[in-house]
């Protein structure tokens, strides 16, 4: 196939574009008339390309071309521009100036043509006044009924910016960076945490999305018969009911969990509907953005609701969607489609990194927090333990080194102490009024508990929530919430 045709038109927009290049002066002046449909007997009438089918062995359009006696001679020579899936032959006044495959009366024998055809007008053929260019076309290579098998049957100057799709596919070519290292971020960070199914999820999206691209835009660089632009086509509404699909079940998991295998499996059977109901081949691609858009709304109102972070976000890109969709209709694929999701993307990284970076940040305080805690702890079990605790127990009084006592565990009014040698005394005072009693190295971490802060392991989350110490015999204790800043000021120590 012609890549180096498809880079040079490219280049030959990106020129023009560049000199604000206007159509040519050539062109001024010059009318291109209305487009007819011609019978055998010679009559003809006026049809619309929108609609108008092939449906008889082979056909004949034509267009008259009015030239004024002063624009002549052509500064630049004219061309025919013909878009369809279909065989072509060109007459100029009569005259055949080219081919496009050959059109034929059955498949045997037609030969199929270029799927995007230009051909250029001999300087001699024009001449002033009425000029009348007819194009016979046949169409017996299509494998799947077309109800708009012709997309354009033109005239202008043979350097126009009317070149194959370029002008309006350039919004989303400039998004194509976008789109790509979008691909790769989430492909890395799915692959750096291989539980991360958003990560997984938004991957595959920007890489659907890139193919749809490449397959959208491959008529601009790539001359093809006319039969594969059904599959080019039909590639294309695939991809984005593949798309929606994905973007569906994001949407599910992030804002709307209980929705995870509903949400998905909806927009595919609302998709697949479209796909196979629709009859034109860009509404079935636009009836399944639609419906992956309207699951994410419906999914980001469920997660607003439950107070979920980029809900309202979600919901608005919908909107948007809804909204460009309404505005440019079926050009909405080809001009705001992938820049759009290309700007979510790229948001969506932008998000990520944030919430990494808050991780991170997040992880070196705790790190160190857990530092100055187990410099606390070697400092504390280093020091001489020659305070000594005065404990009545009845009758008795028991004299304690400090350093020997874990924790007092509050009981109505008396705590009970426990030993380092696992022995447990029952003081005949309240946990508050030994609290007095002791030195600063006993911190109260509950309402009916007081540790030995030299005798402190750990301090780690609970399960089911707060927090908990776990002491130098493995003993755990819960941290009360009143008492999380006395925790931490003991770990700042």
């Amino acid at each position: 196939m012609a890549y180096g045709a498809g880079v040079t038109r490219f280049l030959l927009l990106l020129a023009l574009l560049v000199a604000g290049a206007a159509p040519a002066a050539a062109a001024r002046g010059i009318e291109v008339g209305g487009i007819r449909a011609c019978a055998a007997n010679g009559s003809c009438r006026p049809v619309d390309l929108q609609d108008f089918p092939i449906d008889s062995p082979e056909i004949l359009l034509e267009r008259e071309v009015e030239i004024p006696r002063e624009a002549l001679p052509l500064s630049q020579p004219l061309m025919v521009f013909v878009i369809a899936m279909a065989s072509s032959e060109i007459e100029w006044n009569g005259v055949p100036i080219g081919r496009n495959g050959t059109p034929g009366a059955d498949a045997e024998r037609e030969q199929p043509g270029r799927f995007i055809a230009t051909f250029a007008v001999p300087g001699e053929l024009v001449r002033p006044g009425t000029n009348r260019v007819r194009a016979r076309l046949s169409a017996h290579h299509l494998w799947l009924p077309v109800r708009r098998p012709v997309h354009v049957f033109d005239v202008g100057p043979y350097e126009s910016a009317g070149l194959p799709g370029l002008t309006g596919y350039l919004p989303a070519l400039l998004a194509l960076g976008a789109l790509a290292a979008a691909a790769i971020y989430f492909a890395a960070a799915a692959l750096l945490d291989r539980r991360d199914r958003l990560a997984l999820l938004l991957a595959s999206i920007a890489a659907a999305i890139l193919l749809q691209l490449g397959v959208e835009t491959a008529r601009s660089f790539i001359s093809y018969t006319y039969p594969w632009h059904l599959v080019r086509v039909a590639a294309i509404a695939l991809l984005a009911a593949i798309t929606a699909i994905l973007i569906a079940a994001y949407a599910a998991r992030r804002f709307a969990p209980r929705w995870r295998l509903a949400a998905p499996g909806l927009t595919a059977a609302v998709a697949l509907t479209c796909l196979l109901l629709v009859p034109w081949y860009d509404l079935k691609a636009i009836g399944a953005v639609v419906a992956g858009a309207t699951t994410l709304l419906a999914c980001a109102v469920a997660g607003a609701r439950r107070g979920v972070p980029g809900a309202y976000v979600a919901a608005g890109f919908s909107v948007l969607i809804f909204a460009l969709i309404g505005w440019q209709l079926t050009d909405f694929l080809d001009q705001s489609y992938y820049v759009a999701l290309a700007a979510i993307l790229v948001v969506l990284a932008g998000e990520q990194l944030l919430v990494l970076r808050q991780t991170r940040r997040a992880g070196e305080a705790e790190t160190r927090r857990a530092a100055a805690l187990e410099a606390r702890l070697t400092n504390e079990a280093a020091e001489p333990a020659d305070r000594i605790a005065r404990l009545k127990d009845g009758a008795r009084i028991h004299q304690i080194p400090e350093a020997q006592i874990l924790f007092a565990r509050a009981a109505d009014d008396y705590c009970e102490v426990r030993l380092e040698d696992g022995r447990t005394l029952l003081v005949t005072m309240t946990l508050s009024r030994l609290q007095q009693a002791l030195s600063e190295r006993f911190v109260r971490i509950h309402k009916s508990y007081s540790v030995n802060a030299a005798r402190v392991a750990a301090l780690e989350p609970r399960p089911g929530g707060g927090k908990q110490l776990t002491l130098a015999d493995g003993t755990i204790l819960p941290v009360g919430r009143a008492y999380l800043g006395a925790v931490a000021a003991m770990q700042a120590d």
